[in-house]
C-alpha cells in the first residue's frame, strides 16, 4: 500500500533526524561513562545540529570565535565553542526540539491504526 509506505517513511525519517540530532547533543553534553564515547564533533569539525544552530543565532563576534576555534583539537578551542553553546542556550534549544519532536512522533504514530 503506497499510502501506508509514505506514512511509515515520514515517521521513520523524523525518527532518524531526531536520532542524529540527539547524537550531536550527546556528543557535546553527554557523560562519556553513560554514552560510552568521548565526543569529538567540535574537534573533528563536524557539521552538527549544535554548530548549525549556533551559526544561525550567533553574533558577529561569536561567529569569529567559532571560525577561530571550531575544528581544532586544543582544549581551549573546544572550551570556547562550548561557551558559545552556553551563551546561545543550545542545550535548552535541544530540549525544546526534543519535546516537540517527541510530541510530533507520538501524534503521527497514534494517528495510524495500521501501524
Amino acid at each position: 500500500d503506497p499510502a501506508a509506505f509514505k506514512v511509515a517513511e515520514d515517521i521513520l525519517v523524523e525518527m532518524g533526524q531526531y536520532f542524529q540530532i540527539q547524537d550531536d547533543y550527546l556528543d557535546a553534553f553527554g557523560d562519556p561513562e553513560t554514552i560510552g564515547k568521548i565526543g569529538t564533533d567540535i574537534e573533528d569539525n563536524k557539521c552538527s545540529w549544535l554548530i548549525c544552530t549556533c551559526l544561525k543565532e550567533a553574533s558577529e563576534a561569536q561567529k569569529e570565535t567559532i571560525k577561530a576555534n571550531y575544528g581544532k583539537k586544543e582544549k581551549e578551542c573546544v572550551a570556547a565553542i562550548k561557551q558559545i553553546y552556553k551563551e546561545i542556550k543550545v542545550e535548552e534549544r535541544f530540549k525544546e526540539y526534543e519535546a516537540e519532536s517527541y510530541k510530533k512522533l507520538v501524534a503521527a504514530i497514534d494517528a495510524q491504526s495500521a501501524l
